[in-house]
């Protein structure tokens, strides 16, 4: 009877044994995806759902609507589009180059005729907001990407 339970037990750690790989196997190791930089989750269409000058939003009073546009960079900078809609039936469209600063987190808008724009960027998956200084007054701009 002794040597039955022994028997018992010898084959139980046994198959314990042989099944213990397959409990503990790991899962595949799947390849590291790299993580996207800023100028990468930049590229895209992006809607203005906010725009205030020293905390007054003049968006749905003065601007109508205003949208921004990042393309891929190429080289050293990407290019950009902003326009604005006005309540007055005007329009303006500026476009040209734009630089990030990774690790200060701006971003420096150039038009074609030279004239630079420097925001703070911070981005936040499909959320954007750019703040500035421009002309003394500061600037704010709440963005969803289009």
């Amino acid at each position: 009877m002794k040597n039955a339970i022994s028997k018992t037990n010898l084959l139980a750690f046994s198959l314990l044994l042989l099944m213990l790989p397959s409990l503990v196997s790991c899962e595949k190791d799947k390849p590291e995806q790299p993580v996207p930089t800023l100028k990468e989750k930049l590229v895209g269409d992006w809607e203005i759902k906010s725009f205030t000058i020293d905390g007054v939003e003049v968006k749905g009073t003065f601007i109508i609507a205003s949208k921004m546009e990042f393309e891929t960079y190429t080289g050293s900078n990407g290019d950009f589009e902003w326009s604005i809609n006005f309540a007055d039936g005007t329009n303006d469209t500026q476009s040209g180059d734009y630089e990030v600063d990774e690790e200060d987190k701006e971003i420096t808008l150039e038009n074609e005729e030279g004239e630079r724009l420097k925001f703070d960027i911070d981005l936040d998956g499909d959320d954007l907001e750019l703040s500035g200084t421009l002309d003394g007054e500061r600037y704010v701009l709440q963005a969803e990407r289009d």
